[in-house]
């Protein structure tokens, strides 16, 4: 989780969503970013899919009513910061400029577009692609 972190900082600095005036970037390069973008959007999203049970999965079992407070109190607290990382990741310029790309150009040519599997891409959650 450190990288998805570490990477959500690049991303929001590295200028990717620069327009064609300021930094006449190739199209090519251009969605391949824009990929990298949803890709690590969609990595945060699912991981906030098992935020619930990590959060009970840090209780200690045979423990005192104070031990299971403090653990409660800070996987609450790590589900806090993960739910602000996607909010920021989600709500950022960059994502908007993407997902706003990716609704015109699907209402633009709305036929032929082939859903998404994570069966057919298993090195989907890998970053360093």
């Amino acid at each position: 989780m450190a990288t998805v972190g570490s990477q959500l900082k690049k991303s929001s600095v590295s200028g990717l969503g620069r327009s064609k005036e300021e930094g006449e970037m190739p199209d090519e390069e251009q969605l391949a970013q824009s990929m990298k973008q949803l890709n690590l959007l969609h990595i945060k999203c699912r991981e906030l899919r098992t935020t619930i049970q990590r959060m009970l999965e840090a209780i200690p079992n045979n423990s005192t009513a104070e031990e299971v407070y403090e653990c409660f109190v800070k996987s609450v607290g790590a589900a806090s910061t993960q739910i602000k990382d996607f909010n920021t990741l989600y709500n950022s310029e960059e994502s908007k400029r993407v997902l706003d790309q990716a609704k015109r150009s699907r209402d633009a040519n709305p036929k032929g577009i082939k859903p998404w599997r994570a069966k057919d891409h298993p090195d989907w959650l890998d970053l360093a692609q």
